[in-house]
């Protein structure tokens, strides 16, 4: 009897899971990393449904296997749109990626450095306009169009562009860049978001008509699928690990996939703006696009284009203008109120208090200041303490795997019976105690910066400083093939030189970050250090991007961060301002600058440092 219930359990189980098919766009990569997550994790499978992902072939017409029956769901591009203009049925349900990935890549070698520079060259595209339609935007908003340059037809094949076969390539960021990366060539990407014109991409889409028919089904597979992405997006090296096991057709490495996850990341997420979503505005952008490159001339109605599941968190309440305008006269007054409150109470706690109930209260509020001022020095250096420990493991690789070969020579040669000489044992030796001092005087120098004393003055040298910071940072700098440029005249400083260069070290770690998290083709950091009328500058620039003109004036606020919020606390530029101002009686402030360098044109942060000097 238990042994029936099983079988009928388990062809439940077999045959309750509604099949499903999704057809992909492009070969399995991590573009699609979310439907893989869904269905190796289970998602798909907890809300009974069987998902089939079928590879793009080369051949398939995504815009007609809806259509056609061939699958139930598939992924399409911003295009969509000009199907739904031409009566096919389609329903985005989601964007993955709220910025698409295409760009236009060049080699650095080409001498095209703006977009004026591609006229009359060939440009690698696809046949169909529809799906370039971005690119070709931002060749028209420069004052070019595709009669300005050659066309080649794309053959998706990167070496044309590495053997010069074509001047530029349209290509994802995710992928190619990468690829010329680990190939150690220099490149240049023109984005069209970076001109103004923000496609989506990778849109899941239906047909209404399946909608109708599967309503729950399609509930439960958009619902499962974003889950997936969240799991990618959130676990990228494992989702890594998941594609290459199991969906990696295209032989990418590890590392190659883990840094497309962390660039389509960064396309995926908007602040406030919840995963897949899609917004009407956007769209519609899109759709005057299109109409002024003449590929489209009609209009879509957007309510009947995006799938109603893709806004749940909208408010369920709309707001007519008279009601708009009372609540912020309400608001006007209520504000109005408060601060003749505050006022009232100001003037009255003035009155009240006496001479001598001031004067207390000042000395409390100092005492006090003196107490946030210690709370951020410990805060800084716990703060310091993880990067610290990443600079430490950096600096201590390279000897200890000198140390692990030379006992591992010693050790093979006894095993084997082989004589050791006399002068190659004391080489060995020598060259172990050697590595055995460098790591000793390692724990000395992290010693030191850690048992910094706000009380310590001593004069000091600023270049012996910057020594000390450079050797702090190398291996990680050295890791993200990042070149140091120092400048620095001899200049005496009476200050705390720990304090220094504690506060000096959070901008060559956020130089670091930019650098790598921008995915800068030319990687420098400079360091300039000159004796004014004002006394000592210290000027520290990077070439990575700059900063968000819209936040660069609130760089220094407590807990304000451009970092994701896994990375970044928000402090240690609060923490570097506090110090420089506070304790060593300085002054900094920090702007983007454009600066030319080795015949590249550079954007970056520039961060700069006034200290008085030794007279």
């Amino acid at each position: 009897m238990k042994k029936i219930i099983l079988i009928l359990l388990l062809s439940i189980s077999l045959f309750g899971a509604q099949k499903v098919v999704l057809q992909l766009n492009w070969k399995n990569q991590f573009q699609f990393a979310g439907y893989y997550v869904a269905k190796e994790q289970g998602y798909y499978k907890d809300v009974g449904l069987d998902v089939e992902i079928k590879e793009f072939d080369g051949n398939t017409d995504i815009s007609s296997v809806i259509d056609k029956g061939e699958a139930d769901f598939a992924i399409g591009r911003s295009s969509l749109l000009i199907d739904k203009m031409n009566g096919k049925d389609v329903v985005a349900l989601g964007a993955v990626f709220q910025d698409s990935p295409m760009i236009l890549l060049t080699r650095n070698d080409t001498n095209i450095s703006s977009i004026q520079d591609l006229r009359d060259k060939r440009i690698m595209l696809t046949r169909d306009a529809r799906d370039t339609a971005s690119i070709t935007a931002m060749l028209f908003s420069n004052g070019m169009n595709l009669n300005d340059v050659k066309i080649v037809p794309h053959s998706f094949n990167l070496d044309d562009l590495i053997n010069k076969k074509t001047d530029a390539m349209a290509s994802y960021i995710s992928n190619e860049p990468i690829r010329m990366e680990d190939a150690g060539i220099g490149y240049k990407i023109f984005d069209p978001k970076d001109y103004g014109f923000h496609f989506y991409s990778d849109i899941l889409f239906t047909s209404s008509q399946f909608i109708k028919n599967n309503p729950r089904l399609t509930k439960d597979f958009y619902e499962a699928t974003i889950k997936g992405w969240e799991y990618a997006f959130e676990n990228i090296t494992q989702t890594a690990e998941i594609i290459g096991k199991h969906y990696n057709t295209q032989h990418k490495t590890l590392i190659q996939l883990i840094k497309e996850g962390e660039i389509l990341k960064r396309l995926s997420y908007k602040k406030d703006v919840p995963l897949g979503y899609l917004d009407k505005g956007q769209l519609s952008d899109i759709v005057k696009v299109y109409k002024v490159l003449g590929i489209v001339t009609k209009d879509v109605d957007l309510d009947k284009f995006i799938y109603a599941d893709n806004h749940p968190k909208e408010l369920a309440f709309k707001l007519n203008y008279k009601d708009i305008w009372f609540l912020v006269a309400i608001f006007v007054l209520l504000l109005i109120s408060l601060n003749l409150m505050l006022l009232f109470v100001s003037f009255r706690n003035k009155w009240i208090h006496t001479k001598s109930h001031l004067k207390a209260t000042i000395e409390e509020q100092k005492e006090e200041i003196n107490k946030q001022n210690k709370i951020i020095l410990v805060q800084s250096k716990i703060a310091a303490i993880g990067e610290m420990l990443s600079n430490i493991a950096h600096q201590w690789r390279q000897p200890l795997n000198v140390i692990s070969l030379s006992t591992a020579k010693i050790e093979t040669s006894l095993l084997f019976g082989h004589e050791i000489k006399k002068e190659d044992f004391l080489k060995i030796s020598n060259d172990i105690n050697l590595q055995a001092q460098y790591l000793s005087q390692t724990i000395d120098d992290f010693r030191n910066y850690f048992n910094s004393n706000t009380e310590d003055f001593v004069s000091f040298n600023i270049k012996d400083t910057v020594k000390k910071l450079n050797e702090l940072t190398k291996e990680i700098f050295r890791s993200s093939n990042i070149e140091v440029i120092t400048n620095v005249d001899d200049c005496l400083v009476t200050e705390n030189e720990n304090l220094l260069i504690q506060s000096v070290l959070n901008i060559y770690n956020n130089a670091r970050d930019a650098i790598v998290e921008n995915n800068s083709a030319y990687r420098y950091f400079f360091v300039d250090v000159t004796s004014t009328d004002e006394g000592i500058e210290i000027r520290l620039k990077d070439s990575g991007g700059g900063i968000d003109t819209d936040v660069v004036e609130n760089i220094f606020e407590p807990y304000f961060t451009t970092k994701h919020k896994s990375k970044g606390t928000g402090l240690g530029l609060y923490i570097t301002y506090t110090i420089i101002t506070q304790h060593l009686h300085g002054t900094i402030s920090a702007h983007n600058v454009e600066y030319r360098y080795k015949g590249h044109t550079l954007l970056g942060a520039e961060f700069i440092i006034t200290l008085p000097s030794t007279l």
